[in-house]
Order: C-alpha cells, then sequence, then structure tokens
C-alpha cells in the first residue's frame, strides 16, 4: 500500500508525519519502512500488516 506522504491526516488535519523504519542489518544501511503516523495526533496511516 503506497502513501501520499502530503496526505492530511483525516482526524486532524495535519500535514507531518513519522515514518518508522525498522533496521534490517547491524551496520544499519538498510531499512524497511514500517508505520506512517500523525505527528500530531498518532493516527496511524500504514501498517506493515496491512494488505
Amino acid at each position: 500500500m503506497k502513501i501520499n506522504l502530503t496526505e492530511k491526516c483525516p482526524k486532524c488535519g495535519c500535514q507531518d508525519k513519522t515514518i518508522e523504519r525498522k533496521i534490517r542489518d547491524e551496520h544499519l544501511a538498510f531499512a524497511t519502512t514500517g508505520t506512517v503516523v500523525c505527528s500530531k495526533c498518532g493516527y496511524v496511516f500504514n501498517s506493515p500488516d496491512d494488505k
């Protein structure tokens, strides 16, 4: 599932987001995108488990 990072939060209207990443190795060079969360209210836009 792709998310538009300029999309407004449906809960509070904020456009600021935090992207949580999961590091895949000890060198911190590779990561997978985890959840995209609204920085203001905590609304979760995307979860790695969403299909």
